[in-house]
């Protein structure tokens, strides 16, 4: 992949890497210009730099999806962990790499800017370079700002501050993966999609428990997890799910093939409901869009986790709600 470097903020590349997970393949420089508010030039931007990062990946059709775990680790991180894993990637990052090394004995940043232009044949101007790498190199903590224009450069690639916090969240997270599979039992664990179920599951308890205002995230994740599983029930009973977009419509289609019971489904409308409700914007029946209290997103990721089971062992004939 050949290097670019716009111009953008370490902001907006977290912002728009946030996006593009919680879309589940289906991120736009649109929907990334109205998920973090700003210009669809600026989105692009910053998609472009989470691409090149290694975060995300984008096909022919500039639509963008994650590329990589970290990208989950990125997101759910607490504000301050979020530094340290932006950093770890950044640093396995060549053009950066070369423009920290410069920076040490180039006579300004612009020159340093410069020589990684040259030697990388990035197309922006060094200005946009450099603003784009000072951004992240300070946001990170790899660079710390001097004052008239110098930048001091740390002599690792990690502090030691950042090799406890990752560590930290990977233990986090590895004790949450376990505690869910307990939790879903190993047959249906194995029965899951990864990447597509079982991550954003994960993704939503790991967000319940670092929780920051952001109660709308949980709900997105375990609600991708729970329309893709309904995906692969449909598939499983050889139900026509074509044109069945959304929670409710895959449950409805199922049940009403005679698949699943009432139960299930009034189960499942709850999470496409209170979905729609964090998704929608405005509601014309109310005039306003919904506020989502922190209860409501604690409880509905266990309200995902459970009706998935409950759906997986009607599936094998066992009736547990």
């Amino acid at each position: 992949m050949a290097h670019t470097i716009p111009q953008t903020t370490a902001e907006e590349i977290v912002g728009a890497t946030d996006c593009i997970v919680l879309s589940n393949g289906t991120a736009t420089d649109q929907i990334i210009a109205d998920f973090i508010g700003t210009t669809l030039a600026n989105a692009g931007n910053a998609a472009v730099l989470s691409e090149q990062l290694g975060l995300v990946q984008r096909d022919v059709n500039n639509v963008y999806s994650k590329a990589s775990l970290l990208s989950n680790y990125l997101v759910t991180a607490s504000l301050d962990q979020r530094a340290s894993i932006l950093r770890m990637v950044l640093e396995e990052y060549d053009p950066y790499a070369l423009f920290k090394y410069r920076l040490a004995i180039a006579p300004t940043f612009q020159d340093a800017a410069n020589q990684v232009k040259a030697i990388y044949c990035i197309p922006q101007h060094r200005n946009e370079i450099a603003n784009t790498l000072i951004s992240l190199g300070t946001y990170t903590n790899s660079l710390q700002t001097q004052g008239g224009g110098q930048y001091l450069t740390s002599s690792t690639k990690l502090s030691q501050d950042d090799i406890r916090v990752i560590r930290s969240l990977a233990d986090d997270r590895q004790v949450v993966e376990h505690s869910l599979i307990t939790r879903l039992s190993e047959e249906l664990y194995q029965s899951l999609n990864r990447p597509d179920v079982f991550i954003p599951l994960v993704d939503a308890l790991m967000l319940v428990g670092n929780q920051q205002n952001d109660f709308r995230a949980p709900i997105v994740h375990a609600g991708n997890a729970v329309e893709t599983y309904l995906s692969a029930v449909g598939a499983h009973y050889g139900v026509n799910m074509a044109g069945a977009h959304g929670i409710n419509a895959k449950i409805n289609r199922i049940t009403q093939a005679n698949h699943l019971s009432d139960k299930h489904k009034n189960m499942v409308n709850y999470l496409g409901h209170v979905r729609n409700a964090c998704d929608h914007g405005i509601d014309g029946a109310i005039g306003a869009a919904w506020q989502i209290s922190e209860s409501t997103s604690k409880e509905y990721v266990h309200v995902a986790i459970s009706s998935i089971k409950a759906i997986h062992e009607s599936m094998n004939g066992r009736h547990i709600l």
